[in-house]
């Protein structure tokens, strides 16, 4: 059994970085705050293991047995692990991949992925017995590529539940008069006209607006501890986003905007939450581990394919009408929080069968068999 593996991803920060630069924190957190949930998991998961930066130097490399990957939408026809998969060349350590995802809309086209990915998938398919695919499209389009070792585990990050499973609490009818939401859009890009009405329904309601890898707004939720100037071209992105003057928007934010960095402030404020939604499947999970109901948005292949592997409450966003406010209630679903409830025990019995195939140890907290949660309906 490895017991000592070096887990290679997006850890969190600790607070002695809560003064960083903007730049410098979603440099460090792979420009997406969620990142740090499966590092986060993995490495409390996995008996003995720590984590590692990607650099893989041999001074870091020394003393573990075996490489653990926390990956993420890497399957995709914009990014290239060439760089990746030869400074693991050098090492002779099993390496695993965990989590990995194939990236595509919800038409579900296979990507054309690059080279130096490829590569990657093929060094790791022979150092490990299986790879942990996100979902069954994943493990379609890798043994499209040749890849033949993968199972459909969902994200590992769930697994902080613990095998106790999920809070009761998440049965518990919503009040919805503390909600939080979240959508998604990237560094300073502008988003689509559905990402976009759910930027302006946090707004205009009040609702806290838990930030990921929104650079430009991320800069207004933050910058009372980081005493930065907000970039020029942040305050014009915002106010088309957000369809308000920039004082309006900056007030907002600074009230309203959430970003987390380290993993038990994201869940310390979640448990504060009546109720979640939005398109970000790990502010969903947040919420979940917290005990709080929750609904995900699924607005791509990504984000299908965990809710249905990991059994996550659900709505399309096709089936949220643009021209009238959300109505929040309508998005809670008891019967969908049951069945998750009621599937959680065969996702983390999956994912232990997966580490025990790939004689991966599990940290004793988290070796237990996982117990079947009944709620009173």
């Amino acid at each position: 059994m490895y017991r000592n593996a070096l887990v290679v991803g997006v850890r969190q920060l600790d607070h002695s970085s809560e003064k960083a630069s903007v730049e410098q924190m979603m440099l460090s957190l792979g420009q997406n705050t969620g990142n740090m949930m499966f590092t986060q998991s993995l490495t409390s998961v996995l008996e003995g293991a720590v984590w590692g930066s990607f650099r893989l130097d041999p001074q870091d490399i020394e003393g573990h047995d075996a490489i653990v990957l926390a990956a993420a939408n890497w399957v995709n026809n914009f990014d290239d692990f060439g760089w990746l998969a030869e400074r693991l060349e050098k090492t002779r350590l099993p390496v695993f991949l965990i989590g990995v995802g194939a990236q595509a809309s919800t038409a579900g086209e296979v990507p054309e992925v690059n080279p130096g990915t490829l590569r990657l998938l093929s060094l790791v398919h022979d150092r490990c017995s299986s790879i942990s695919a996100r979902g069954t499209f994943t493990c379609e389009v890798l043994d499209r590529y040749g890849i033949k070792s993968a199972r459909p585990t969902g994200c590992p990050s769930l697994m902080l539940v613990g095998p106790q499973g999920p809070h009761r609490s998440l049965l518990r009818e919503p009040r919805f008069d503390a909600c939080s939401m979240h959508a998604t859009r990237h560094g300073f890009s502008r988003s689509d006209e559905f990402q976009t009405f759910l930027y302006r329904q946090a707004f205009s309601r009040g609702l806290d607006l838990v930030l990921q890898s929104e650079v430009a707004d991320i800069h207004y939720a933050v910058r009372g501890q980081t005493g930065e100037e907000v970039p020029t071209r942040a305050v014009d992105l915002l106010q088309e986003i957000y369809g308000a003057p920039e004082a309006a928007v900056a007030a907002y934010l600074e009230r309203h905007g959430r970003v987390f960095t380290h993993y038990p402030d994201w869940i310390s404020y979640m448990r504060q939450r009546s109720f979640c939604f939005g398109t970000r499947i790990h502010g969903t999970i947040a919420a979940l581990i917290a005990g709080t109901p929750a609904t995900l948005i699924v607005h791509d292949s990504r984000t299908v394919e965990l809710a249905q592997i990991m059994g996550v409450p659900t709505v399309h966003w096709q089936n949220i009408p643009l021209d009238r406010e959300i109505d929040i209630a309508r998005l809670y679903s008891r019967p969908q929080l049951r069945d998750f409830v009621a599937r959680f025990v065969s996702y983390y019995s999956n994912f232990l069968d997966y580490m025990a195939e790939n004689e991966l140890a599990v940290a004793g907290q988290y070796s237990l068999g996982p117990q079947q949660v009944a709620f009173a309906s």
